[in-house]
């Protein structure tokens, strides 16, 4: 699978080195950096396209501007791939109407795509296209397995980890944690890596994203942890 990563800042950068670094050595990842700025009404998209963008399976949308997330039905067609996956880390910069708007442009290209918010909330029911799938099999929602001895945590692995690394982050700390205490420090953990989205309270979630993202994080582990009883 060729996967083409649209960045936009710090954020962006740091998911495509993770998942460069932690991908099937079948995928190709590659990085586009997008520094050119946008005027405010885009009448012709052609216009302010890049002319190298590259073609691959699966478009990584990782933008953190609006006027850069209009042009993602665009930007998919010109890249030729079969799906999207366009994470919201700040519902501020990609508002419901926006993702709505931008869907139904891919759909009526043929091209399949999920808006998760955060982005390590995909998971593979989310969507029945095959690159999408794959990718939610190994990036999104938190999922891990671990090793209990005692009542504590020996050792904790990944099934599914968050796209910036955040989730194996918080595994790789955990060794030694009383079960009873693992889920308050994987919330003190998730912070120290530290999580990049939004603090402010999102209208939808009525919650934050870095809220959301923190939960999904506890409810890992503390599944992790029911299934061995």
């Amino acid at each position: 699978m060729i996967i083409v990563a649209i960045i936009q800042g710090k954020l962006g950068q740091r998911i495509v080195d993770h998942v460069q670094q932690t991908a099937p050595q079948s995928w190709q990842v590659i990085g586009y950096h997008f520094t050119g700025a946008l005027p405010p009404i885009i009448d012709d998209p052609e216009e302010v396209l890049p002319k190298d963008l590259p073609q691959g399976d699966l478009l990584l949308y990782l933008g953190q501007d609006r006027k850069l997330a209009e042009l993602i039905p665009d930007m998919a067609l010109v890249c030729q791939v079969k799906g999207v996956v366009a994470g919201v880390e700040n519902s501020a910069l990609f508002p419901a109407g926006l993702r709505n708007q931008v869907r139904v442009q891919l759909a009526k290209k043929g091209v399949d795509a999920v808006f998760p918010a955060p982005l390590c909330a995909l998971t593979p029911e989310d969507s029945e296209n095959h690159f999408i799938k794959e990718f939610a099999q190994y990036f999104g929602a938190p999922a891990m397995k671990v090793v209990l001895q005692d009542g504590e945590i020996v050792r904790a692995t990944l099934i599914r980890g968050a796209p910036c690394g955040n989730t194996l982050f918080v595994a790789e700390q955990v060794s030694g944690t009383k079960a009873a205490e693992v889920s308050e420090k994987a919330r003190l953990l998730h912070r120290q890596h530290p999580c990049m989205a939004a603090a402010s309270k999102d209208s939808e979630l009525q919650c934050s994203l870095m809220g959301r993202a923190a939960s999904l994080m506890q409810e890992a582990l503390e599944q992790a942890l029911a299934e061995i009883g």
